[in-house]
């Protein structure tokens, strides 16, 4: 895969489309996952789904934006002590669905690894830690991306944001899911995995702070509070090299409908300009 630039956090979209990056307060990673292009002269649908960090922190203009943005679903990767320690504060309403999907690493729980890295201890941080978690959210956690994309597939569910605490690594994958499976290519999905390092820029300098602090250099943990690129990679790579493509590894290992599959390829795209 050739190298691609990191696109900026709101360089200017073209004549008529909106802003990729919604500017909430409290949830700095909340983007549109539109505008990106296919094949046949289509891109991905502006304002259907979006993908953000936790949404713990919303202030009420925030809450007000989502209303705007007319959400009708929140689906979150987040395990249960993730949740219970940064509860998302969405605005009160029965117009929005809130919906668990945990996706978990076998080798350690968010919460607990924040814990260790709080006393200093980052013994579970291996160099291959990032890809093989990435790679694993891929052969172990079918069975959530068949219950996701069943439910993002349904008309009424939509608009729908999806997200973890820092929205990159789970939320990266779903994302690469998604846009793979619509057409887009594989290096801008790459592209639009890295923006989470862009809009999460004062996020990592404030957890590199706290690192340096507990005495640990912000280096040895990069990869894991930042979006790593040969995470991604290899990730896409597995998919083909497993399954041949995205679609494919959807239907024949997370048992998702081609139906669903279709309907998403006509509801989530539009035509280019």
């Amino acid at each position: 895969m050739s190298e691609n630039p990191i696109p900026t956090p709101d360089s200017a979209p073209s004549f008529g489309e909106p802003q990729r990056r919604i500017g909430l307060e409290g949830a700095p990673n909340f983007r549109d996952l539109g505008g990106y292009p296919i094949k046949a002269g289509r891109c991905v649908r502006w304002r259907c789904v979006f993908r953000s960090g936790h949404l713990a922190a919303l202030t009420e203009t925030d809450q007000h934006a989502l209303l705007t943005l007319g959400i009708r679903s929140v689906c979150d990767f987040r395990s249960e002590q993730e949740r219970n320690r940064q509860p998302n504060q969405l605005p009160r309403t029965e117009t929005i669905q809130s919906l668990q999907f945990p996706i978990v690493s076998s080798v350690i729980e968010p919460t607990q690894a924040i814990a260790r890295v709080m006393k200093g201890d980052i013994r579970w941080f291996t160099p291959d830690f990032m890809i093989k978690s990435y790679l694993e959210k891929i052969d172990r956690f079918h069975a959530v991306w068949h219950d996701f994309f069943k439910h993002l597939s349904r008309a009424s569910a939509r608009p729908l944001v999806f997200h973890c605490t820092a929205g990159k690594d789970r939320t990266g994958v779903c994302a690469a899911l998604i846009l793979l499976s619509l057409g887009v290519s594989a290096n801008q999905v790459i592209a639009d995995h890295a923006l989470s390092n862009v809009y999460n820029a004062a996020e990592i300098q404030k957890i590199e702070r706290t690192l340096w602090k507990v005495g640990i250099n912000p280096k040895d943990l990069r990869d894991y509070i930042m979006a790593p690129k040969a995470a991604i990679t290899a990730t896409i790579e597995h998919i083909h090299k497993q399954f041949g493509s995205t679609q494919k590894y959807l239907i024949q290992k997370a048992g998702v409908k081609p139906d669903w599959l279709e309907s998403l390829a006509k509801e989530l795209t539009q035509p280019l300009g």
